[in-house]
């Protein structure tokens, strides 16, 4: 029998801490201080708050986010982020 069934997508929501744009993958700071570092792919889907498409270059630090990702092999994956531009962007 496969036991392959699609991994759930999990939320986080918090602050961008860092954003590697070359590696691709990002830190989000939760309310509680936790990190979550997330792995993207440029099939990633970026929504910024005002309801455009976005890129992950668009993603300023200290931008408020909610990513959704899955994880594999121990990594998380990004599959869509709606952020709010810090302050002053």
């Amino acid at each position: 029998e496969k036991e392959e069934k699609k991994a759930k997508a999990e939320k986080v929501s918090g602050d961008i801490g860092l954003l590697d744009t070359e590696k691709n993958y990002m830190i989000v700071v939760t309310k509680d201080g936790k990190l979550v570092t997330i792995d993207y792919t440029q099939k990633t889907k970026v929504t910024e708050l005002k309801e455009t498409p976005a890129k992950m270059s668009d993603i300023g630090l200290g931008s408020a986010a909610v990513a959704e990702y899955t994880t594999k092999v121990e990594k998380n994956f990004l599959s869509k982020i709606e952020f709010t531009p810090a302050k002053g962007e």
